[in-house]
């Protein structure tokens, strides 16, 4: 699976339910063995590789990243400008 696919299964599960938790995705990416698509971090986290997380941000412009939760969902009126709430 190449970034640009595996952005594109992210886009598909998150047209699904209109929300995506990133230990979900990456936790799935993860297990197809390659660091380009989901790593550990210094502290130990499941995160989504870099690539594809420009790519899946470049398909979703009105998608929003609740960074206390970590889960991107669809972008309210009230919410700040930005990606991260």
């Amino acid at each position: 699976m190449t970034p640009d696919q595996a952005a594109e299964w992210m886009l598909e599960q998150f047209e699904a339910k209109r929300f995506l938790y990133q230990d979900e995705a990456a936790t799935h990416l993860l297990h197809l063995h390659d660091e380009t698509l989901a790593y550990y971090d210094s502290s130990g986290n499941v995160c989504v590789g870099k690539k594809v997380l420009a790519t899946f941000n470049k398909l979703t412009p009105e998608v929003v990243y609740e960074r206390a939760d970590k889960f991107w969902r669809d972008r309210l009126p009230s919410d700040q400008p930005g990606r991260q709430q």
